[in-house]
């Protein structure tokens, strides 16, 4: 199961991410960050805390969050990301494009 949850403080977007990311939520959440990328949020913030697992197209969406938001200057970060994830992020080399905290 996986559910997410929008804060918006000023220009700073916070989204919670709860369970396993896969294919079958990724439409829902893709349109949710394109509202926020509309909205010229400054900082996309994902919070992978209670993230158990994502897969590639959970990869891609970030890819998507990345490049999207890289020609108006906004920034993407990830926080709290769990071990077992960040064993994803290391395999698929996205160290790199994205601001760790």
């Amino acid at each position: 199961m996986f559910e997410y949850q929008v804060k918006e403080d000023g220009q700073i977007a916070r989204i919670y991410l709860k369970g396993n990311l896969s294919i079958k939520d990724t439409k829902e959440l893709k349109s949710t960050i394109k509202d926020l990328i509309e909205k010229d949020k400054r900082e996309i913030i994902f919070d992978f805390q209670e993230l158990a697992y994502i897969d590639s197209s959970g990869i891609g969406l970030l890819l998507y969050t990345y490049n999207a938001t890289k020609a108006s200057n906004q920034t993407v970060k990830i926080e709290n990301l769990s071990p077992e994830v960040r064993t994803i992020f290391a395999v698929a080399n996205l160290f790199q494009a994205f601001h760790i905290v």
